[in-house]
């Protein structure tokens, strides 16, 4: 049996560092998390483990500030766009069903050495996750650290077993505390002897043994005297720095492997949860589905009725609707025959094989500056308006350009998606609206079939909801003041 155990903060800012900034619909920051299920999972793919669990550090002082006031002491805190993402984190992998570890007074260094101790006791194997060489030292035969490391949005791991680490350093694991004592570590402002830089207290520590056998023999040790004299001075900031380097693995925390075992097995609340924070991707490939009898999500859009415009009063209707309105979704998805409004009110479906040159008189109003349009890939529309020598003015608002401007790295920015993402519930693709077909009459009845889930109605929705986000979206926000790469939405 393995049980996996993540250092949840040096993977977390390693994902923060390491990813670009990432926010959800609501614009909270997500990179950090993001990256931190993205290293996890590649991790858990690799490893296999029967059981899981993340240790956090508590923000509080620990014992070891207790013993020297200035342990840490040099660290900036933590930017904000991280301390947010934390509970994000934490209320993620509760979600998830994975157990956390976290203890006032002691450092998740200390988590992970008592659960790998643990593990030992009782037959596991133990697989520590860490972006910090602080746990090196915890390394035997059945336990392992994967090495972690985030750049450029890549991620690289080394799995130090204790070959690879004698291989890379020269000595045993366990003399990691060793070499700190006599080096320092800057990150943790652990002293070590002032002037040992690594080169040296490597050397030392393959010639001589441990820093308990250095110390011993200082007299005799056939080193260089500016060497001996630094040793000499500094032997009670090499105890210090022992004591603030060894991880205990006596924390008092109520654990057994088994208490962490897991199966994948996601609590309903994690698509919600994933949908909130704008993982639908993520959500995707783990395969989450919402919950049976789910209620529907808050901020959910209410049903709006649809009008099927097929005469000269239901087109006199809509023609005062639109002018009326401060905007007017407008979608032409294969073409001009066929449209889909919708006034935030009402959705209507029009045809020209219902309405004639109606029909077509309507079009150069709709287009006209008189009525203010959002629109979903407008430039494609406009490019069907400029052929039919038609007016392309009043369009204030592209719900893809917007989507690609709050997202670059999508992929994908089709209706159903965005009304997931952006308004908090499934969208039902209106399949045959605007669908060039002999029998331009039934598509009046796909709308009216598809109800309050019509893309125009989504589009209408996005634009109300979204365009305040978006950088330059006033009167012509996200069309005109902005381009996107040919080809990117």
């Amino acid at each position: 049996m393995k049980l996996m155990i993540l250092d949840g903060n040096s993977i977390v800012n390693r994902a923060f560092y390491g990813i670009r900034m990432l926010n959800a619909p609501d614009g909270t920051p997500t990179n950090a998390v993001y990256g931190f299920l993205t290293i996890f999972q590649r991790i858990l793919e690799l490893e296999q483990p029967q059981a899981v669990c993340v240790a956090f550090d508590v923000h509080a002082p620990t014992f070891r500030h207790e013993q020297y006031a200035l342990y840490k002491a040099q660290r900036k805190p933590m930017p904000e766009e991280l301390v947010v993402q934390m509970p994000l984190l934490k209320q993620t992998l509760d979600n998830m069903g994975i157990r956390r570890l976290e203890l006032a007074g002691w450092e998740a260094d200390d988590l992970l050495g008592t659960v790998a101790r643990r593990c030992e006791a009782a037959g596991w194997a133990c697989e520590i996750v860490t972006g910090d060489k602080d746990s090196l030292q915890l390394i035997t035969d059945t336990t392992h650290v994967c090495h972690v490391k985030t750049r450029m949005g890549q991620t690289e791991t080394i799995e130090y077993t204790p070959e690879v680490f004698r291989a890379e350093y020269g000595f045993d694991p366990i003399h990691m505390i060793d070499l700190k004592a006599l080096m320092g570590d800057s990150s943790d402002n652990i002293p070590g002897v002032p002037g040992i830089g690594e080169k040296t207290a490597k050397d030392l520590l393959v010639r001589f043994g441990t820093v308990a056998d250095i110390y011993r023999d200082l007299d005799a040790l056939d080193i260089k005297p500016g060497v001996r004299k630094k040793l000499t001075e500094g032997r009670e900031s090499a105890r210090l720095s022992f004591d603030l380097a060894t991880i205990h693995t006596d924390a008092p925390i109520d654990f057994a492997p088994e208490s962490a075992v897991w199966d994948r097995d996601y609590r309903p609340e994690l698509y919600d949860w994933f949908r909130r924070l704008g993982f639908l991707k993520l959500s995707e490939k783990w395969g989450l589905q919402p919950a049976d009898g789910a209620a529907a999500p808050e901020g959910a859009l209410p049903q709006l009725p649809t009008v099927d415009v097929t005469d000269q009063d239901a087109l006199h209707a809509l023609e005062q609707a639109v002018t009326a309105a401060p905007y007017v979704a407008v979608l032409a998805p294969d073409g001009l025959d066929a449209l889909t409004l919708c006034d935030g009110k009402v959705c209507y479906a029009l045809a020209w094989a219902q309405l004639g040159d109606d029909y077509n008189t309507f079009l150069r109003l709709l287009f006209s500056g008189r009525v203010h349009k959002a629109g979903h890939n407008i430039k494609d529309l406009m490019r069907a308006l400029l052929a039919e020598g038609l007016p392309t003015d009043g369009f204030v608002f592209d719900t893809a350009l917007a989507a690609y401007l709050l997202d670059a790295t999508a992929g994908n920015y089709d209706l159903p998606r965005l009304a997931q993402a952006y308004l908090g519930g499934e969208a039902c693709r209106i399949e045959g609206i605007g669908h060039h077909t002999a029998h331009r009459a039934h598509v009046h009845a796909a709308v009216g079939a598809a109800g309050k889930d019509g893309r125009a109605r989504h589009a209408a929705a996005l634009y109300g909801h979204r365009a305040a986000a978006v950088p330059g979206a006033g009167a012509h926000g996200a069309h005109g003041v902005s381009r996107r790469p040919q080809g990117a939405v």
